[in-house]
């Protein structure tokens, strides 16, 4: 029969204090079982949780909004730190990302969103979101976003006000992603309601997805990131150039691996990847923007 630990047993064991033990319990974070009202953990269990954290601490899990340029660090990343790192990135948009991070579910995030009261950009959400935790704020770049229409414009979309007066089919981005709340944001700004946007519950959860709808005529207009623009191609209408950030948290800043990622983020070493992806700005790339 496989040996059960008792929490004072494995808090020795792990070299923690018991009332670390239980948050660990908390969070569902370790292999435990509950017998007669006591907690006990199986150390065969123990042993391959604390195998699975020393790989785990090698390799960087990233969440957030959905990025070109990031995909392509992060691929060269792991094709270059094999098999000693690698990258594993969930696309759940911004807010998500925050969240997730709030709940120690990556080790960093990627954010791009947009206040409507202040005009800035992910601070305030981080304010409200990640209050209890310290963190540090890096720019990763800034991008282009506008309308994706087709080659030629040939409905002569000119802005957000055509795509509502002419009653055009518009395809939407998933609710809680960056460029939902930039659409948002825009509408509010020329005193235009969602609700009168054909196809604005229409929702897909990447530029590439946008892009594709309008390319094969599903949708006659979405917003999206200038690059995708020119991936297919489309034309592209500009509304605004807005901020990308990378948020991690501030206990995980000084790791080596962490330190090696942020090498990366270097706006002469990243050139190389940018090069071929217009409609990204790399003024500030690797300059923190914020630290509590």
């Amino acid at each position: 029969m496989e040996e059960l630990l008792t929490t004072k047993e494995l808090a020795d064991f792990l070299r923690l204090n018991e009332k670390k033990v239980y948050q660990l319990i908390k969070e569902g974070g370790i292999p435990h079982v509950r017998i007669s009202g006591k907690w006990l953990f199986p150390k065969g269990h123990i042993l391959r949780w604390i195998d699975e954290r020393v790989q785990r601490e090698k390799d960087i899990y990233m969440v957030g909004s959905d990025d070109i340029l990031l995909a392509r660090l992060l691929a060269l990343y792991s094709r270059e730190q094999f098999p000693q790192s690698l990258t594993f990135y969930s696309s759940v948009g911004s807010m998500r990302g925050i969240e997730a991070l709030a709940h120690k579910k990556g080790h960093a995030c990627c954010a791009h969103l947009l206040d409507r009261e202040t005009g800035e950009y992910n601070l305030p959400f981080l304010n409200r979101h990640l209050a209890s935790q310290r963190y540090i704020v890096v720019n990763l770049c800034y991008r282009g976003q506008g309308l994706l229409v087709q080659k030629g414009n040939p409905l002569g979309i000119k802005g957000l006000e055509d795509v509502v007066k002419k009653g055009l089919r518009f395809i939407n981005r998933n609710e809680g992603s960056g460029t939902r709340l930039l659409l948002e944001y825009l509408l509010n700004e020329k005193g235009l309601a969602g609700k009168a946007i054909v196809g604005f519950a229409d929702e897909v959860d990447t530029h590439l997805e946008v892009a594709l709808k309008v390319l094969f005529g599903e949708a006659d207009v979405g917003l999206g990131i200038e690059y995708v623009a020119h991936l297919l191609p489309l034309d592209f209408i500009p509304l605004r150039e807005e901020r990308f950030d990378l948020v991690i948290p501030k206990e995980l800043w000084p790791t080596q691996v962490m330190k090696g990622f942020l090498s990366y983020i270097d706006p002469v070493a990243i050139q190389r990847l940018a090069r071929s992806l217009p409609g990204y700005n790399l003024k500030d790339t690797g300059k923190v923007i914020f630290e509590n």
